[in-house]
């Protein structure tokens, strides 16, 4: 059975000096700002700018898709091209080249008309997602090791993220063995399953080298597993809930607890500059943990923006979600009408579920003045929510990590979670001497009505809210914490 390391923000130590040889080639479907449909990309756009300090070089390498905006980023093409086969076809690439605003890290962008040359990073403008996405990353992984054959970059770690570059830590021991990878599971739902046929397309050399699995498809997150030199996820209770067998299938289960001797768990850090209240481009009024009249401020314009009876003295509870079942929407649901009730105002952000959509908008409609609903993504919106909301409703059935709680600390912005994955590993419930929120388990709909009811009770009590407010706002969920843990990991 798999042993975990547990590694949590709160064990940080320090680092030694950097060390011979440590070049760190980062792998990864998406990077912010360049390309964002979900966490990873936050992450790929932070972690390496953090790591710069440890290690002797770090460089980025994904997809060039076609809405990026080159000139925005000065983007520019290179004199690097090469070819590689996907059954008897011969694609060409092309790489582009950039550095990364956070950190001043190089970025290689892989240009392909036939794959990336599209709306969308996964999905069509319809949210269905394209046919060929195995293949576009089958390719994508392909010119990885393309690049890496004709030493276009020095490097002694790959460090591949999630299903898209799941099958790396096999096919580089066949090119250099001396290269070592390191596979972070970003969420454990999307196994990259792909068919034997399409194992058909990649050239015999690799596909000889991969392990099928023991049912129909096979799975590039498992193969990422099963072949990397060390496996980690993005927090130690979610590498918790894996090792159990919380949330996921059987076969998957027992593949993570076969594959791994050691399983970390490392929480994501977040970008303190810009999610930043005291700085914060987005929001009209800046406020921090010593001066906090501007949060009120935020408050009123948060109202105001949603249409909202301007009541000060009645807390506002903010969403900020994709809009799905697993986020916890089924029993928020249930519950509006009794919050409401109680003097509460809600604001929603979000897209997905159509179903769950209707729902937040004909509460709206039924709750004019106390609920509001914006559907899809408005990045000035939820900073506004971030810094006007008393607290953050973030019930998530399960949460590999989670970023929005960690946005919610920061601003003062107490979040009412399940402990689940990394919501139980950075949110203490404000019962303890430490506490920073509200935390209920198990995920169902009495805990939930208690931890709301117990965080409105002691909104009610000023003095009390105050303290708590300033005990979430001086935690430290910054890159620099996680970026030190990561670096012992490439040390080991």
């Amino acid at each position: 059975m798999g042993a975990i390391l547990i590694i949590s923000p709160s064990c940080a130590t320090s680092s030694s000096p950097v060390i011979n040889s440590m070049n760190i080639f980062f792998v990864s479907a998406e990077v912010a700002p360049f390309s964002k449909a979900g966490g990873l990309a936050d992450v790929a756009g932070s972690l390496p700018g953090a790591l710069t300090p440890y290690v002797d070089s770090i460089e980025i390498i994904t997809p060039l898709y076609g809405q990026i905006d080159r000139n925005q980023y000065n983007i520019a093409s290179t004199d690097i091209s090469g070819e590689v086969s996907l059954g008897e076809e011969k694609i060409p690439y092309t790489l582009f080249k950039a550095v990364h605003p956070n950190g001043n890290v190089p970025v290689w962008f892989v240009e392909s008309d036939r794959f990336y040359s599209r709306p969308g990073i996964y999905t069509t403008t319809d949210g269905e997602g394209f046919e060929d996405n195995n293949l576009r990353y089958f390719f994508f992984q392909l010119v990885v090791l393309d690049i890496i054959q004709k030493q276009t970059v020095k490097i002694d770690i790959l460090h591949c993220n999630d299903h898209h570059s799941g099958l790396l830590p096999a096919l580089i021991k066949g090119i250099d063995p001396e290269i070592k990878s390191i596979f972070t599971i970003h969420n454990f739902l999307y196994h990259g399953h792909f068919s034997p046929e399409e194992l058909d397309l990649l050239p015999v050399s690799v596909s000889s080298l991969l392990n099928e699995t023991q049912w129909e498809n096979y799975s590039s997150l498992l193969e990422g597993v099963d072949h990397a030199d060390l496996v980690n996820t993005v927090s130690p209770g979610y590498a918790q809930e894996l090792l159990a067998g919380e949330n996921v299938d059987a076969h998957s289960y027992k593949r993570v607890l076969n594959a791994r001797a050691k399983f970390s768990g490392i929480v994501n850090g977040i970008d303190v500059e810009y999610w930043n209240p005291e700085l914060d481009q987005f929001t009209p009024h800046h406020f921090s943990q010593d001066d906090l009249q501007g949060k009120s401020k935020n408050k009123l314009e948060l109202l105001t923006r949603c249409g909202l009876d301007n009541d000060l003295e009645s807390p506002v509870l903010g969403s900020i979600s994709r809009l799905v079942e697993n986020k916890g929407f089924p029993l928020i649901v249930e519950l509006l009408d009794e919050f409401v009730a109680r003097g509460a105002k809600f604001v929603f952000l979000g897209s997905g579920d159509p179903s769950i959509a209707a729902q937040l908008r004909e509460a709206a409609l039924k709750h004019p003045g106390k609920i509001a609903f914006d559907d899809g993504f408005n990045e000035p919106l939820a900073h506004l929510i971030e810094s006007g909301s008393d607290m953050f409703l973030m019930p998530s059935r399960f949460e590999p990590c989670g970023l929005n709680q960690l946005y919610s600390l920061r601003y003062g912005t107490i979040p009412i979670v399940n402990r689940t994955g990394g919501l139980g590993d950075t949110v203490a419930d404000n019962g303890t001497s430490n506490g920073t929120g509200f935390v209920f388990e198990p995920y169902d709909l009495m805990p939930l009505r208690g931890a709301m009811n117990r965080a409105i009770d002691t909104y009610q009590i000023h003095h009390e809210w105050s303290e708590l407010m300033q005990r979430a706002m001086a935690m430290d969920f910054s890159w620099d914490q996680s970026a030190k843990h990561y670096f012992n990991l490439y040390k080991s």
